[in-house]
């Protein structure tokens, strides 16, 4: 093996370690019940192993299908058993190796994708480790880590499945398994089923939408019984018309200065892009680098926000341009359709369910699509010619890097 070949997987090697090492450091240090809702998720996992309860239509979790509660509870149960410390840190600790698989699973991707482009695989397997949303969700006991590795491992198995027909069946089950998780894998399935269908692999498509809706069946059919929607959330929905729900300032305003001098609640509320946005790469709604009534580390915040604008204007601008690449090409459709269809979801459920105090805006909701943002980044951070750029991008990586650290 040439040490051009190996490089890479050197290199990969290197990320994978910092995944580890970051992921064991929060998940020792991070308290399992200060995540977004974490005393609901843990009494949800515990309830459903050994009990197989599911929350009552009063709790906020009722809505969530039990599929990363059904692993994680019996890891729970386990290391109760054992009397291993706090039980509910082998949630935690499962949600390391999710991201582990994701980083993996986008490298494999890209080289599915592109054979010969090491730089792009890198780069998309960086993304992943060091995108602040993924680091921050992993270290909590919470079911999107699970939900963003299952459509990761979805779309990888779809770019196969045009090489090889053995891997239809395994991406209808894995579709049907992360809607079993996080109802925001529907995105995933949307994704998929467009590029079987510009592919006009017929058979495949009917295959993997029977096998993606009956697996996830009873329970969209236990939430239409109960709450006489199988897309229910734990809001009920307004009577106001859907375009009158949202101001139009919602989708268009910027929210300048306040999403770079003050991106922490209660600035930019309720401004889908800005709220977003500092969620992505900072700590907008208090749950990492501060809690209320704590003043938040406004310098530390700021500093954040302005490491994410490089990152997140090339994986914006790299998706496009791979989109616009990928229009004749099925495999590569399906990923980079991913994140839009994603992303139409998450302003549909914002606006369908809207919230006073922003908490419909979370960046969480959108890992499913983690996988094709980072290969959107990739993709541009390939075509780098200016070595200033990518070294400004190594620094904005480790100004991030205390931020990553808990505590």
């Amino acid at each position: 093996m040439t040490a051009r070949v190996r490089s890479p997987r050197a290199a990969l090697a290197g990320i994978c370690c910092f995944v580890l090492v970051v992921g064991a450091w929060n998940a020792l240090r991070f308290p399992p019940g200060m995540g977004y809702d974490g005393a609901g998720h843990m009494l949800y996992a515990d309830d459903f192993v050994p009990g197989g309860r599911i929350p009552p239509r009063s709790d906020h979790e009722a809505y969530i299908p039990p599929g990363y509660y059904a692993v994680a509870g019996s890891l729970d149960w386990v290391a109760r058993k054992l009397g291993v410390g706090e039980p509910h840190r082998a949630g935690q600790a499962l949600n390391v190796l999710f991201l582990l698989g994701t980083v993996l699973l986008v490298w494999r991707l890209a080289r599915e994708l592109w054979p010969d482009r090491g730089r792009l695989a890198l780069g998309a397997a960086a993304f992943v480790a060091l995108l602040p949303v993924t680091v921050k969700a992993t270290a909590m006991f919470h079911p999107e880590p699970m939900s963003m590795f299952l459509s990761a491992l979805a779309l990888w198995l779809c770019v196969r499945s045009f090489g090889d027909g053995r891997y239809v069946v395994p991406l209808g089950l894995t579709l049907g398994l992360a809607q079993l998780v996080r109802t925001f894998a529907l995105g995933t399935v949307a994704a998929v089923a467009i590029a079987l269908l510009v592919a006009r692999r017929f058979r495949a498509l009917a295959l993997v939408l029977v096998l993606a809706a009956a697996i996830p069946a009873a329970w969209y059919v236990h939430q239409a019984h109960v709450y006489g929607n199988p897309l229910a959330y734990s809001r009920p929905t307004p009577s106001t018309p859907f375009l009158e729900r949202r101001p139009a300032r919602f989708y268009v305003d910027p929210g300048l200065p306040d999403v770079f001098a003050a991106p922490y609640r209660p600035h930019v509320l309720n401004l889908a892009w800005p709220t977003t946005y500092d969620e992505l790469w900072g700590d907008y709604f208090g749950v990492w680098a501060w809690k209320a009534p704590q003043p938040p580390p406004r310098h530390r915040l700021q500093l954040q926000t302005v490491v994410g604008v490089l990152p997140t204007l090339l994986a914006v601008g790299g998706l496009v341009a791979l989109l616009l690449a990928s229009l004749r090409s099925p495999p590569r459709l399906a990923v980079t359709l991913a994140p839009l269809v994603v992303l139409l979801g998450y302003l549909y459920f914002a606006v369908s369910y809207p919230s006073n105090d922003g908490d419909d805006l979370k960046a969480t909701y959108m890992l499913t699509a983690t996988a094709g943002w980072a290969l959107g980044f990739g993709y541009a951070l390939e075509r780098l010619r200016w070595r200033w750029l990518v070294a400004l991008l190594a620094l904005c990586a480790l100004a991030e890097l205390p931020f990553l650290f808990y505590g």
